[in-house]
């Protein structure tokens, strides 16, 4: 058993190599900016290629890494662009700023994965712009209070990734009761459209106000907050919204489509286990669709959800399906109309379809049976004279 268990892993070893020396190939790596050996020790230092501004690597700092953060800010300091994998795992760091020169990563289908760093506070990637990954997963953290990407504009799936990829799979969980995401990081990451952003868990850091950045009930193009629009708003100011940090909540309108919130691209909800978007309370809707929407995040299953509105709602499979398609929303737990999601809608649909057809068949036999028994009776009375 155990020598099957190590037949196993050299051959998983020996495809790894395979792939990896086959992806630094249709990335142009250099051979001589290459570091092929992944864990960075003291012992592996001297083989790294720290004149090259662009290093192909696999690159791991881990518990076995026996090197101060100033002798790895000066192995790294000319790196700018990383072609392979960035993993960072079970140090004693209170940052990353040693890698504080990155500017771009690019994985294909392979990750970033910075997870388990106990003492770490930020990771300090300040120069960091692009993430061109399959994976991004930052997890179990005690004391970190923020990201720490600044700079960050660009997540995308690299032109190498896996044809399985749809989308980067992020995960921020780090477990920390300091931690928060800024504003501009959350815009960041939910306009990126490869990214799915499910998986992004925390709270928001409080942000400073200004002429873009605003609370409800002022109106500006970005919102920190839940937006309320009930039966006395003003829903002409709303028309300028573009971002909420919150939910956005309809409730006890005469509303019959949303065509006011013109310019509303994204809302980001963080407050643990609250929906995105709550529309309740408004008979007369009759268009669920944004002219603009295009993602919500809540780590709520239910993330869109739409109650005691006009009931012809509850059976318009078209309009469920269409919005679920045009919010990017990939589970199948929402939107939800009166507590059914576009799946059970259909279900029932189809089921009254069918039951209008028995309906309309057994109503049409009793009128043949009727009047076959009409004209049974009339044929008896004529036959007597």
């Amino acid at each position: 058993m155990i020598g099957q268990c190590l037949v196993f892993l050299l051959l998983a070893e020996s495809a790894f190599g395979e792939n990896l020396t086959k992806f630094f190939q249709k990335k142009n790596c250099d051979p001589k900016c290459t570091f092929e050996t992944q864990n960075l020790t003291s012992h592996s230092l001297a083989f790294f290629p720290t004149d090259c501004s662009t290093v192909c690597t696999h690159l791991s700092i881990n518990e076995h890494t026996d090197l101060t953060e100033a002798q790895l800010a000066s192995t790294f300091l000319s790196m700018k662009r990383l072609i392979g994998s960035l993993t960072v795992m079970d140090t004693k760091f209170k940052s990353i700023s040693f890698l504080a020169g990155l500017e771009a990563v690019e994985c294909g289908q392979y990750s970033i994965v910075l997870d388990f760093n106990n003492q770490m506070i930020e990771f300090g990637l300040t120069n960091l712009t692009s993430i061109s990954c399959s994976n991004f997963e930052i997890i179990g953290y005690k004391k970190l209070r923020n990201l720490g990407f600044p700079n960050l504009k660009s997540i995308t799936l690299d032109e190498f990734s896996s044809p399985f990829d749809e989308f980067v799979r992020l995960y921020i969980d780090p477990d920390s009761i300091d931690f928060c995401i800024t504003v501009e990081e959350m815009e960041t990451l939910i306009s990126a459209e490869d990214v799915n952003v499910d998986g992004i868990y925390g709270k928001y850091c409080t942000p400073t106000t200004s002429e873009n950045l605003c609370t409800f009930p002022e109106i500006c193009p970005k919102i920190f907050g839940d937006v309320e629009v009930g039966s006395s708003s003003s829903i002409d100011s709303l028309k300028f919204m573009e971002i909420i940090f919150g939910s956005l909540i309809i409730n006890g309108t005469n509303l019959t489509n949303f065509n006011f919130l013109e310019n509303l691209k994204y809302v980001a909800q963080l407050t643990k286990g609250k929906s995105a978007v709550i529309v309740q309370n408004n008979p007369l809707l009759l268009n669920v669709s944004f002219p603009k929407l295009k993602r919500v995040r809540s780590d709520n299953l239910h993330t869109v959800v739409f109650t005691k509105n006009n009931r012809n709602l509850s059976l318009d499979v078209n309009a469920c399906f269409g919005l679920r398609s045009d919010l990017g929303i990939t589970t199948h737990w929402s939107p939800t109309f009166d507590g059914e999601n576009c799946y059970l809608i259909n279900d029932t649909a189809n089921w009254l379809k069918k039951n209008k057809a028995s309906s309309n068949q057994g109503s049409l036999g009793l009128l043949i049976f009727i009047s076959a028994l009409i004209f049974a009776d009339l044929t008896s009375t004529f036959s007597g004279f």
